[in-house]
């Protein structure tokens, strides 16, 4: 599983996700993807800063996946981008 939640968040009241492990093997390619272009590797056992131009990436590359979990993480990101968050990524 991994939680995606904003650094900024320190109470509790922003919005978090989590994805499922089968959704992030769905992953996989534009996590390798993103650690290609920027040496940034988001590690579905670690945890993880995922700026918003790494966000930008990742929506990019993911845009056309018709998974409904990765939908959300899309809808997710795009959020996030709007609000130039930092994302934290924290693997189990």
């Amino acid at each position: 599983m991994l939680y995606l939640s904003y650094i900024s968040d320190t109470d509790g009241s922003k919005p978090s996700l989590f994805l499922s492990d089968k959704s992030v093997k769905l992953l996989d390619d534009a996590l390798f993807y993103l650690e290609e272009k920027t040496g940034i590797y988001i590690d579905p056992y670690g945890t993880t800063k995922v700026y918003p131009d790494h966000q930008k990436i990742l929506i990019n590359y993911l845009s056309n996946n018709k998974d409904d979990e990765i939908k959300k993480l899309l809808a997710y990101f795009r959020e996030a981008v709007s609000q130039d968050e930092i994302i934290l990524a924290d693997g189990d």
